[in-house]
């Protein structure tokens, strides 16, 4: 419900909020404590991204920490293409001042004390970088008739031909690249690309495709619990299928030793 009116025409992130905080509800039998915080709405301010912080300041290296964010994502015009999250209350001629940089959002799981951590980002050019000239994306009609709605303000999108050498391909939205988090960053889309919501679906194609992996399609040797790999493939093949191939989740892990599984519900 973005108070800039050019921008608010996004109907399902709220669903991807809600939905998703009640599957991770019902793992509780399989945890000793769940805590779930859900922002909403007018809740969603940069100043409550920098406060959530508190949320898992007292977590424990054996616990598990999640972070989802679902919404509008543009890229700024600026030098380094920064990255930016609109918050409910976003004006679009200052980002700086009133979105919400990757360094803010991935700040929340940086310092903490859990080795077991994942960032969900279903939001356009959220992944890595490929060579992309920019162009106007507006909605469209599959095959089916199915309507889908582009979660980049107003099909904006940012010129990307030039080749910016000094980025790392793999972890273009990082402004620092030292600092790292030891989180698994699994992003919906390709940087340059745009991240889909379905009418039929009353969900993103990512978040949609997550939810069912959770639900036991993503658990391929039947264990009953749904690893970061497993979940990558179901996902990755999902939304390329929601989606007529118009999209493509990446992955990227800090720690590739860090094994992270979720338990089917």
């Amino acid at each position: 419900d973005y108070a800039d009116s050019t921008i608010n025409d996004l109907k399902y992130s709220e669903n991807d909020v809600l939905d998703l905080a009640k599957k991770f509800s019902s793992m509780k039998s399989d945890y000793d404590t769940i805590n779930i915080k859900t922002y909403t709405g007018e809740d969603v301010t940069a100043a409550n991204i920098k406060a959530a912080k508190d949320l898992v300041k007292n977590a424990t290296v054996d616990d598990t920490v999640i972070l989802f964010i679902s919404g509008h994502g543009i890229h700024d015009s600026d030098e380094f293409k920064t990255y930016y999250y609109l918050t409910q209350n976003t004006d679009m001629n200052n980002l700086k001042d009133t979105a919400a940089d990757f360094d803010m959002i991935e700040d929340i799981l940086a310092g903490i004390n859990p080795r077991k951590k994942l960032l969900l980002m279903d939001t356009c050019d959220s992944g890595e970088l490929d060579d992309f000239a920019g162009k106007k994306i507006v909605a469209y009609e599959d095959k089916t008739g199915n309507k889908g709605i582009p979660r980049t303000p107003k099909g904006i999108a940012v010129e990307y031909a030039d080749k910016r050498g000094y980025f790392d391909r793999g972890r273009y939205i990082y402004n620092d690249l030292f600092r790292r988090t030891g989180a698994v960053v699994f992003s919906s889309s390709k940087g340059g690309e745009v991240s889909w919501e379905y009418d039929s679906l009353k969900n993103g194609a990512f978040t949609e495709a997550m939810l069912e992996g959770l639900s036991g399609k993503a658990d391929t040797d039947n264990n009953g619990r749904v690893t970061v790999d497993e979940l990558q493939d179901y996902v990755s093949k999902g939304v390329i299928n929601y989606t007529d191939s118009k999209q493509h989740p990446v992955i990227d892990r800090d720690n590739i030793y860090v094994k992270i599984e979720l338990p089917v519900r």
